[in-house]
């Protein structure tokens, strides 16, 4: 009996014990935040020497080099790297008759799709040199360009210059 009384005791004292742990409490926080976007930025290099040629060369070349575009908006918004170009006038008074920019191998980072750059001629009207089809977020994209400066087969000897304007929108 007393073992019997030692067992009903030690059980309600059990039952007693898990009524009183009583349920467990939880509470909701509701957060937020935001991600903002910074802006889209190009380099270029200020200078750029192209490949020196004997009178009579009717094409100049040379690397503009690197050209890189950083885009820190965080959006979808597509930009376009564009170029333009004066022509290239020597002091004696010949000058060139066209101006050509090739992109080449565009080099990507983040979620960005872009084609490699094709020849495009440059006036001083801006021409989009590189664009992407897609992007998303954050992502870069560089290239090296070459240009490509046509002489008249008449260029006299002399010291040639002009200025190529990249820009990106």
């Amino acid at each position: 009996m007393k073992l019997r009384a030692s067992l009903i005791l030690g059980t309600a004292t059990a039952g007693l014990l898990v009524v009183t742990a009583g349920p467990a409490m939880a509470a909701d926080t509701a957060t937020t935040f935001e991600l903002t976007g910074g802006g889209l930025a190009l380099s270029a290099p200020a200078t750029a020497p192209l490949t020196n040629a004997p009178a009579g060369t009717l094409t100049i070349t040379g690397s503009l080099g690197e050209a890189a575009v950083t885009d820190s908006r965080g959006g979808t918004v597509a930009w376009t790297a564009s170029a333009a170009s004066t022509a290239f006038t020597g002091v004696l008074g010949s000058s060139s008759t066209a101006v050509s920019y090739t992109a080449g191998v565009v080099a990507e980072t983040g979620t960005i799709t872009v084609a490699d750059g094709i020849a495009t001629t440059l006036t001083a009207t801006p021409a989009s040199v590189v664009a992407p089809t897609t992007l998303s977020g954050n992502n870069t994209a560089s290239w090296t360009s070459t240009l490509a400066v046509t002489m008249p087969a008449g260029a006299l000897a002399d010291d040639y210059s002009g200025t190529v304007t990249t820009s990106v929108l």
